[in-house]
């Protein structure tokens, strides 16, 4: 997430919303959410789409970069859904709902996989 802010230019405060790995592992979850509270001073709106198509393994990072977009090009951010438990480690509450919002950068989160770990960021410009 750090490298991703540094290559983009961006500072943490400047993303408006995360779409997060969000496996509903409780390691993965409380790891990346451990992260997002190092990253980001105020950690900002954020939601795992894996809810809605499932852990597609090797097609999952592409398809939270679809669901990135859509979030910039139609401004709004789809809800986690099933969430039921919140971290103990962090506290941190998905958005659990559709909302419109106005986004400028968008962190796409994946995780997994031989260590493969990498956050883009899209921007509305």
């Amino acid at each position: 997430m750090q490298q991703a802010l540094k290559r983009a230019n961006l500072n943490a405060n400047e993303i408006d919303f995360i779409n997060a790995h969000g496996t509903a592992t409780e390691n993965n979850d409380e790891v990346e959410s451990i992260s997002m509270l190092k990253v980001f001073k105020e950690v900002p709106a954020f939601a795992s789409t894996k809810g809605n198509t499932g852990h597609t393994l090797g097609a999952a990072g592409a398809i939270e970069a679809v669901y990135s977009i859509l979030s910039l090009t139609y401004q709004e951010i789809y809800p986690s859904l099933h969430f039921k438990n919140v971290i103990d480690a962090t506290g941190l509450i998905p958005a659990n709902e559709y909302k419109k919002m106005s986004l400028q950068h968008v962190m796409s989160n994946s995780f997994g996989f031989g260590g493969n770990c990498t956050s883009l960021i899209f921007s509305k410009y």
